[in-house]
């Protein structure tokens, strides 16, 4: 029964009742008592649970810090933290034609959404095979001189897109870069954080992800007059240090609670170990998958020093596995007790709510082909990145239970 795989009877790799994944965030009853409750006890006791509070100032300051960046405003959600970054990029009061914005058509949907909310159009492009990032040779194919203004690369599963290749493009044609770091909490590029190597950042603290508060997003940036127009779009129209009643520019109450605040700020203090974790985990695995044929482990880029591995995307060929289709591949990783997932099913262009914009508003959205993208949504395996948190033990699980699977189809 060992070698039969569980989804025909047999005995899983991964017993997951008896012997669990972790579960991110790790929390912990000691951490609770000596570093999270005191910290909500101090919001609650205050009776300062927003507008005054020292909670979010502390975070902004500590996530400028590790960002390697000038300014950090949290913000409710990733979504708005893009919508702001945008806003603050572009100087876009969401009243006028905000431009066209470039985008990686491999991507959660807020991308789009998230720039479609400002009024601008978006532009579908292809993606690397190697790292499923932008293609920047696409970027620069699609660039309309009369409505491009800005470049929205996405780090997808934490990779970094390759932004030194980019900024060339943004530079010769005078356009704005924002960065999607949703997924890429802890990456690096040539030593440089992501978040810092355009003119903002946007990252999401949505429950799923390496750093999280259940909700909640952040935007980074170097430029003072960025920094003001987040604000401004975050705090009603504020100025920085401005008056309460006073609204130098309209924006919108896209302001977060102290609570989340003082729950992220120990979190962000583990963020670089955990991270160093992953990349250590994610290396191991990688070394020992690429021997079994057929998957594909993740790609490093020459310019990543440092991955955030939010995901572990790989890539499944069937004729390794004697033809046999992803889907029973999944099914049976899964019945071995190592969760995984296909990715996005379809590029974005074509899922439903984007494609039904697109047919009743046509100038809103332009698409170029993408071959990369159409291929990789048929190819991806994807491991979650609190999987990546385990021991070495846990990973070997993984390597087994895939080469179980081999040996059983070939």
């Amino acid at each position: 029964m060992a070698n039969q795989l569980a989804i025909s009877g047999g005995t899983p790799v991964r017993d997951t009742e008896k012997d669990p994944w972790p579960i991110s965030p790790l929390n912990a009853v000691e951490e609770w008592e000596s570093e999270i409750e005191p910290r909500l006890r101090e919001v609650y006791l205050s009776a300062t649970e927003g507008l005054g509070g020292q909670k979010i100032e502390e975070l902004n300051e500590k996530y400028a810090e590790y960002s390697g960046t000038k300014y950090a405003m949290f913000m409710p959600h990733g979504t708005d933290a893009i919508s702001a970054a945008l806003a603050g990029a572009l100087d876009l009061d969401g009243f006028g034609d905000g431009g066209e914005v470039i985008i990686p058509n491999y991507t959660f949907v807020a991308t789009a959404s998230a720039a479609l909310d400002r009024n601008c159009t978006i532009a579908f492009v292809d993606i690397d095979p190697d790292n499923f990032t932008i293609d920047p040779a696409a970027v620069e194919a699609a660039i309309d001189p009369n409505r491009t203004r800005a470049i929205l690369p996405v780090h997808l599963g934490g990779h970094p897109a390759n932004m030194e290749a980019l900024r060339q493009i943004a530079d010769q044609h005078g356009l704005a870069i924002v960065e999607d770091c949703a997924q890429a909490h802890g990456a690096a590029c040539q030593g440089t954080k992501v978040g810092a190597l355009s003119d903002a950042g946007a990252f999401s603290f949505q429950s799923s992800k390496n750093l999280t508060s259940g909700e909640g997003g952040m935007v980074t940036t170097d430029d003072k007059d960025v920094r003001d127009r987040v604000y401004a779009f975050m705090n009603v129209g504020r100025a920085p240090g401005g008056a309460r009643w006073e609204y130098p520019r309209l924006g919108w109450n896209y302001r977060p609670s102290e609570y989340l605040a003082a729950l992220l700020i120990p979190r962000l203090g583990r963020l670089e170990r955990q991270t160093k974790t992953r990349n250590a985990n994610a290396a191991y695995l990688s070394t020992e998958l690429k021997q079994i044929e057929g998957f594909t482990p993740p790609k490093l880029s020459p310019w990543v020093t440092q991955h955030g591995y939010h995901l572990y995307c790989a890539k499944y060929d069937p004729e390794g596995f004697g033809g046999m289709p992803r889907s029973k591949f999944l099914e049976a990783l899964g019945a071995e007790g190592i969760p995984c997932s296909s990715g996005y099913g379809a590029p974005l262009s074509r899922e439903a709510g984007i494609a039904h914009v697109a047919k009743k508003y046509p100038r809103l959205i332009r698409t170029l082909p993408s071959p990369v993208a159409e291929q990789v949504c048929q190819e991806s395996v994807w491991l979650f990145q609190n999987l990546l948190l385990g021991s070495r033990k846990d990973m070997d699980y993984i390597v087994e239970a895939i080469a179980k699977i081999q040996r059983a189809w070939t």
